[in-house]
């Protein structure tokens, strides 16, 4: 009799903790569908009334969708237990780490424009710097209000499954139908855009958690290639930009350091030998060198800013319509340094446009006619202005003008005896112990690999710093560094900027860099990320291909440099 009532006991608590678990997870669908309207927020803007439908019907669908799936995978098999009250503490704890979950997830879309899955947590665990502008400071918040929520579910749903009176609530129903409806007709919408090749909106297939597998395509796709910033601003306001991300603190040195940095554009790493330029190849091994210095651009202009700002080209645009100034100059300023650029065989329009690329004014930027003229009077400004702080940068261009090879090489041999003369008189100057000179190149040597979308020998080119102290002399580093780095260099080295580099750029401190896996950067609507010994191209269609020295093979996307690069390429967007 005992073992038959417990039976029967057994089975009304199931009853009992089944209908519950209704009640329940239908207010927990409504609150989940809330919160997944961040997801609606965060989506790409859609750009008809169609794609716009489905991101909503999608939104509603997807979201109770997942509602219902855990319901069948976690809630309802729970209910067997066979104890009521253990039942309803453990479903509020399951609800209540689900919410958190879809919260994380959210947060990760607004950011990144992934997804959590097991790869970014674990990349979230191991290496990203949440220190960035991606932080999770609204979940002291967010967590004590979901636990009341929850508590509140719970009372709820035992209250109405305990109601003595007989209600027709048809709310239930029409919520269950319409969103059913959304979910039909979102499938429904994309079948028929994916047969038409409806791209507006086939892009948003991965706006929702686990709607459609993460694809290369679709994740490219879903960034917009960054390119977006532009697009968002329109080049008319900064109010999407944060730059910097944080105040920028720098400790004045003991002993203010001037800096030069020599551009001779033309010049790839391939070039210096000791036959064409001994001089260069003097520098080269009696200073540091860095010999895995590669430019992220093809285009002399886009480095140039790279350079200057430390930061991708996609950013250019609003930077100078808005003649945002880079960290590097903001702190010269205060420390009263003169800054000076001298550009030689371009013409004038073309000043005009280096000037917005450097964020440097026009009467700060002086035009000469050839490398000699430039190098002369770069010299007598540094020789005559010796008691300041200076901030110098040369750029030589003559190379970049040759018509063929051969006249590329002999012009080389004059360029480097003159640049080889005037780092011999910078170095016999009073200046000579408390002067940083950095020599590197813009644009690498055009007839190389002249064929290739992407050639390492050609984007490759020298990266030297004369440094006054001894401990950097004759000093080779084979490290990854980029355009990218110069701007972060300076600011800590000579100006004493303690704020992360993080907070104003993509580069690094190449003095104090010590590992790097690759260097993002972009060609069109193409991702690049620049390894030691391959370039990875991720195209907009979705194909990757790994490019060598002996040869160009398909390959595997790598999500978690696809969201490295994405999150370095997207830190200063809000």
């Amino acid at each position: 009799m005992t073992k038959f009532q417990n039976k029967f006991l057994t089975k009304e608590q199931t009853i009992r903790s089944t209908t519950w678990a209704h009640h329940f997870v239908f207010l927990n669908c409504l609150l989940a569908i809330v919160t997944g309207f961040t997801y609606v927020y965060g989506a790409p803007q859609t750009e008809s009334f169609i794609s716009f439908v489905y991101l909503i019907v999608t939104w509603l669908g997807q979201i109770s969708f997942l509602g219902f799936l855990s319901f069948l995978i976690f809630f309802f098999p729970l209910t067997f237990i066979g104890n009521f009250r253990t039942y309803r503490i453990i479903s509020i704890a399951a609800a209540f780490l689900i919410h958190i979950l879809l919260l994380v997830d959210a947060k990760l879309f607004i950011s990144l424009k992934v997804h959590l899955t097991w790869s970014v947590f674990s990349l979230m665990i191991r290496d990203l710097n949440f220190n960035t502008g991606l932080n999770f400071n609204f979940m002291y918040i967010a967590i004590p209000v979901v636990i009341f929520l929850e508590f509140v579910f719970a009372r709820l749903a035992t209250r109405e499954i305990y109601r003595k009176e007989e209600r027709h609530n048809y709310f239930p129903s029409i919520v269950m139908a319409l969103v059913t409806a959304c979910f039909i007709t979102s499938h429904c919408v994309y079948i028929w855009a994916d047969a038409s090749n409806y791209e507006k909106i086939t892009n948003l297939r991965s706006v929702f958690p686990a709607h459609y597998p993460m694809t290369a395509k679709s994740f490219l796709t879903t960034h917009g290639w960054i390119d977006n910033i532009s697009a968002d601003v329109n080049g008319s306001s900064t109010s999407n930009i944060s730059y910097p991300l944080t105040e920028i603190k720098f400790e004045e040195k003991e002993q203010q350091k001037n800096v030069i940095t020599i551009f001779i554009n033309g010049l790839s790493y391939v070039d210096l030998n000791a036959e064409n330029t001994p001089n260069l190849m003097k520098l080269k091994m009696d200073n540091l060198s860095f010999e895995n210095h590669f430019l992220p651009y093809d285009n002399l202009y886009n480095n140039l800013f790279a350079s200057w700002f430390g930061l991708p080209i996609q950013y250019e645009e609003v930077f100078t319509s808005h003649s945002v100034e880079n960290v590097s100059s903001d702190v010269m300023q205060k420390e009263e340094y003169l800054m000076r650029g001298f550009i030689s065989a371009i013409n004038g329009h073309e000043g005009i446009k280096l000037s917005k690329m450097t964020g440097m004014n026009t009467n700060k930027l002086k035009n000469l006619s050839s490398d000699t003229v430039l190098l002369n009077d770069a010299f007598d400004f540094i020789e005559k202005n010796a008691v300041h702080r200076m901030a110098i940068t040369l750029s030589l261009n003559s190379l970049v003008n040759m018509n063929s090879e051969e006249a590329h090489k002999r012009h080389l041999k004059l360029l480097d005896s003159q640049v080889g003369k005037f780092i011999a008189r910078i170095e016999d100057s009073e200046i000579a112990d408390k002067t940083m000179i950095i020599i590197s190149s813009s644009l690498g040597n055009r007839f190389i690999d002249q064929n290739l979308s992407f050639s390492k020998r050609k984007q490759r080119v020298p990266f030297i710093i004369i440094n006054p102290e001894a401990e950097s002399k004759g000093v080779s580093k084979t490290v990854l560094t980029s355009s990218f780095d110069i701007n972060p260099t300076i600011a800590v080295e000579i100006l004493g900027v303690t704020t992360p580099c993080v907070n104003y750029g993509i580069g690094d401190d190449v003095l104090t860099l010590t590992d790097r896996d690759y260097i993002p950067t972009t060609q069109g609507n193409t991702l690049l990320l620049i390894s030691q010994d391959a370039v990875t191209i991720y195209k907009r269609n979705g194909k990757v291909v790994t490019i060598t020295d002996k040869d160009t093979k398909p390959a595997r996307a790598n999500l978690e440099n696809l969201i490295r690069a994405m999150r370095d390429f997207n830190r200063f967007k809000k």
